[in-house]
């Protein structure tokens, strides 16, 4: 057994959101933790909404998050302050709230709202929120969830329609800019001023449908739904390989000068100097470089030191 190890996670984790002041975990079922930057538990356990927390973002101390119930068909979004966690309404009450005038909103949130619609993609620098949902349109909010904008959905130049193609998985901010990815591998620029396009183009060699578009500074790591990973360099294909599933998570390691990536119950390195992968014995939900290392989460809350190094 790895000594040193951060305490187990004692839920199904789900996301990992970094951040200057340490981490935040969410669990299937809509728990939540915060930790500090050596992983240690800076909070108890709290459900604030008893759903899945669908998209995260934390910037200058604050968390803007989506929640979303398919099977109640309720989506909502909202901030809270960072190390901020109290206890929602059970979902039970959630449930016999539907047809009633009365709504329930994340515990702890500075603000929230109802969305009518399914929450696809979310991005925000402290000043701002972009967020997208699905067959409604592309939206700019002030922090105090003031709205700046809002645009149609963004139409897409494929020569041919295919389904589920024009989907976004992947929006990331950039300074004056923000970028949309498409399950189709289609990227967009566009002023984050006005929400104007500045381009669009097709990830090269990258296999579609993508499941997901990694970014950090000019690297990007698209990742398709068969398992092909991709890293591009300034539109120019690095590495690619071919996994044994979907990705779950990547996140890029400085110090190795590549990307860290939790597969379909493997790990994997990707970087100019070594290509490797090894099998692990639970499905790893995310990875991350830690005290020149690595850290693995797995699904059922352990964690595990990455044995490159």
């Amino acid at each position: 057994m790895d000594e040193g190890l951060p305490p187990r996670i004692p839920f199904l984790p789900d996301q990992i959101v970094h951040h200057a002041e340490g981490l935040l975990v969410t669990g299937m079922e809509g728990e939540v933790i915060w930790l500090d930057t050596d992983f240690q538990p800076l909070s108890e356990v709290k459900t604030p909404h008893p759903m899945r927390i669908r998209q995260a973002s934390i910037a200058k101390g604050q968390l803007y998050a989506t929640w979303l119930d398919r099977e109640l068909l309720l989506a909502c979004m909202g901030s809270m302050p960072v190390g901020v966690v109290e206890e929602g309404r059970p979902r039970s009450e959630i449930r016999t709230s539907i047809g009633t005038p009365t709504t329930h909103y994340p515990a702890g949130t500075t603000w929230a709202h109802a969305l009518d619609a399914e929450p696809m993609a979310l991005e925000s620098n402290g000043e701002i929120v972009i967020f997208d949902l699905y067959n409604r349109g592309m939206y700019k909010i002030g922090s105090n969830a003031d709205e700046r904008w809002r645009l149609p959905p963004p139409e897409w130049g494929y020569p041919k329609k295919r389904p589920r193609n024009e989907e976004l998985v992947a929006l990331h901010l950039e300074q004056d800019i923000y970028w949309l990815t498409s399950r189709g591998g289609r990227v967009q620029r566009r002023l984050l001023e006005t929400g104007k396009l500045i381009e669009e183009f097709l990830l090269e060699g990258v296999e579609s449908p993508v499941e997901h578009h990694f970014k950090h500074e000019d690297h990007h790591l698209a990742c398709s739904a068969t398992g092909m990973v991709s890293w591009l360099h300034d539109g120019v294909v690095r590495q690619q390989i071919q996994l044994s599933g979907p990705v779950q998570a990547a996140m890029w390691d400085a110090r190795l000068g590549g990307w860290r990536i939790a597969g379909w119950r493997e790990e994997v390195i990707l970087s100019e100097r070594m290509i490797d992968r090894r099998s692990t014995r639970e499905l790893p939900v995310h990875v991350c470089p830690y005290k020149g290392g690595g850290l693995v989460l797995f699904n059922d809350g352990s964690w595990e030191t990455s044995p490159f190094e």
